[in-house]
């Protein structure tokens, strides 16, 4: 007979897969539009001011960071629900969305003050492009703002592991945006309607998350709960992941800042394709390990130390040939795809991109090491390597990036990178989480090069006889080499669990919950 725990692990289970095929989806599509819609959308609004668009895209997301906040929300969710305290849950919520709302207001003035202060930040823009920022910036702060106070959203979501409903949201975010914008360019609206577009998309999605949580969970709030040790609890927390969260715009989203002080808007150009990739491989890793927070947080309440060591080996893995797949290609492939992508004007983005989803085959394959370190309430130790990859990046930025450009700014970022995400973290996970280390890098590492190394071998083959001038020619080439690195997996790398994996995942229609 079947117990109850053991059914709540097979529907957790089932919920990931699902989960996961429906991520991918939506991350496919993302990527095919990126393909075709951004050189399209470049075309039509210009460099510079695509270049604008971007700094004002992250320059307002400085500000728009949830002080940790909404990892907290999947956090003690997490927790409660692993205790069965239901009136712990509604209490947190309670305390956390009015944390929300204050914080939202405090957000809004700063950025009033920002504004005030933008054509003294950017002195190197004309001021044509002054003036088109500052329009830029008023639309997406205000939006920001009116956001901000939702953010719990996808937190009660994951704690509950509703991944298939989550995913199907994301997917249909990124459908009606690009659908809504080609729109918009084709009705000759021009660069302020993509900002509108998506605070549009963004606000009606967020009406029909909190409209599904209302109706189809148990979720309550006690708006009224106050209580020293939960605000206690819940600040000692938020303040790590503050901290993790400021490092983390300092290292991508503060850059074109840098770049548009110290270097020019083609240079921020440049970099922001650079960003679109590296987001891409994020992206593609993330969708496996954010979904398994709830798991590891039973596994680390209960003690199951041996399962959560297991766990980190089987999702690394698999996390691994899709990230090994996808940075062996471009670096063999990646130039000629950038050319056919974005334009020749934008082959130093190759570059950018390389040298920022390099530290990828390390930190995007232990993305349940970082869960186990949310869930044992270690996150100081990811704030710790945040600030040594921020400070490192920032200063080697300023430095590079007058002489070299975003070129200059992606080395800063991949040095950062090496040193506090690769090198500390992996200390941390050995000695405070008692993670068996080595065997993950054998497992997975040492065991799937020789199906990496098949790969770039062949792809630098593929590069050198098989040209193409064609973006549809090149995906057909790609295809074709990520076929023959699946077959080489099949047949030499592959355990007899993920072959089953796969053909499970072929056997079950997906059905949301």
């Amino acid at each position: 007979m079947t117990t109850k725990v053991e059914f709540d692990e097979q529907k957790s289970s089932r919920q990931i897969k699902i989960g996961v095929l429906m991520s991918y989806v939506a991350i496919g599509f993302n990527i095919l539009a990126g393909l075709f819609y951004t050189p399209w959308m470049i075309a039509e609004i210009g460099k510079a001011n695509y270049g604008l668009y971007m700094l004002s895209l992250s320059l307002v997301s400085i500000f728009a960071m949830d002080f940790g906040l909404e990892a907290a929300v999947s956090r003690f969710l997490s927790k409660y629900h692993a205790l069965g305290d239901a009136a712990g849950a509604s209490r947190f919520l309670g305390v956390a969305f009015k944390l929300f709302l204050g914080i939202a207001v405090l957000i809004g003035l700063v950025l009033i003050g920002v504004y005030m202060m933008i054509d003294t930040i950017y002195a190197s823009l004309s001021p044509a492009e002054v003036e088109t920022l500052q329009v830029l910036y008023i639309m997406v702060g205000f939006y920001i703002i009116v956001l901000f106070p939702t953010k719990p959203f996808n937190g009660i979501m994951i704690a509950n592991e509703r991944f298939v409903v989550l995913n199907w949201f994301n997917l249909m975010e990124k459908v009606s945006t690009v659908v809504l914008m080609v729109g918009a360019l084709l009705f000759g609206f021009g660069l302020y309607a993509l900002v509108f577009v998506n605070a549009l998309v963004g606000l009606s999605i967020i009406i029909g998350k909190g409209l599904y949580l209302l109706r189809k969970t148990e979720t309550a709030i006690d708006i009224l709960h106050n209580s020293r040790s939960m605000y206690r609890d819940i600040f000692t927390f938020s303040s790590w992941t503050t901290v993790i969260a400021i490092a983390q715009r300092f290292i991508l989203n503060i850059t074109p800042t840098i770049l548009g002080a110290l270097a020019s808007s083609a240079s921020i150009a440049l970099f922001s394709i650079g960003m679109v990739i590296e987001g891409y491989v994020w992206t593609i890793s993330s969708a496996i390990g954010s979904l398994f927070l709830p798991k590891v947080t039973r596994m680390t309440t209960h003690h199951r130390e041996s399962e959560l060591n297991q766990l980190l080996i089987r999702v690394g893995r698999i996390q691994l040939f899709i990230v090994g797949l996808i940075i062996v290609s471009f670096a063999t492939m990646g130039r000629e795809f950038i050319g056919l992508w974005v334009g020749p004007d934008f082959f130093p983005s190759y570059v950018v991109a390389l040298l920022l989803i390099l530290p990828g085959f390390i930190t995007l394959t232990q993305e349940i090491a970082y869960a186990t370190l949310i869930a044992v309430n270690q996150i100081k130790y990811r704030a710790f390597a945040s600030l040594i990859v921020a400070t490192v990046s920032v200063v080697l930025s300023l430095l590079l990036s007058p002489h070299y450009g975003a070129i200059g700014a992606a080395i800063a970022i991949l040095v950062g990178n090496l040193i506090g995400t690769v090198v500390f973290m992996n200390v941390v996970y050995v000695r405070v989480l008692k993670l068996n280390m080595r065997k993950f890098f054998y497992e997975c590492h040492v065991k799937i090069a020789p199906a990496l190394i098949f790969l770039g071998v062949t792809g630098l083959l593929v590069q050198q006889y098989f040209p193409v001038e064609s973006l549809v020619h090149f995906l057909f080439k790609a295809i074709l080499l990520g076929g023959a690195y699946f077959l080489f997996l099949w047949m030499f790398t592959f355990r007899d669990d993920e072959k089953e994996l796969l053909r499970g995942l072929v056997r079950h229609v997906p059905k949301t919950s």
